[in-house]
């Protein structure tokens, strides 16, 4: 299982950057919808998932990524996290999320996550990003911290610059 998740986020890093070299990208905040997948390590190991995410842009600078998921360590979770673009490529977040979370005893609770995140691809109407972040939880009734990348399609229903 290893071997495959090692060679998961191998792909997952090389494909950014092939499309990166061959394209610029020119993104800003937006009103989108998007769909990902994301690898993650943590104190209880390696995990993987899915993402559904959407964007709502305050200004050209700013939005709010309300997103469900259904990743492990979590199982499941809801968060919302705030953007700010630091360039047309390039943004910070920071935000929250509650998940459910526990094998041996299933149990809500809030956590705390920031990151950083690229544009690797933008169209009119399509954007590929690249995500690298760090969450703060309480699961089985100890505290940990993830590192992971997801990288998400997101289709924007206002037209990019």
């Amino acid at each position: 299982m290893k071997n495959i998740l090692q060679y998961i986020l191998k792909i997952t890093l090389i494909i950014p950057c092939i499309i990166c070299s061959a394209n610029f990208a020119n993104a800003q905040a937006k009103n989108a919808i998007g769909l990902g997948a994301g690898l993650n390590t943590s104190g209880k190991g390696a995990g993987f998932g899915a993402i559904l995410q959407g964007e709502v842009k305050l200004n050209n600078s700013i939005s709010i990524n309300p997103s469900l998921g259904i990743e492990t360590p979590y199982i499941a979770y809801v968060g919302a996290t705030g953007r700010y673009y630091l360039s047309d490529e390039v943004y910070g977040s920071l935000g929250g999320f509650a998940h459910i979370g526990g094998i041996d005893d299933p149990s809500i609770s809030p956590g705390g996550t920031a990151g950083i995140g690229f544009i690797v691809l933008a169209t009119n109407h399509h954007v590929v990003d690249l995500n690298f972040h760090v969450d703060y939880f309480e699961s089985d009734n100890e505290r940990l911290t993830l590192a992971g990348l997801r990288l998400t399609y997101n289709f924007s229903f206002t037209k990019l610059k």
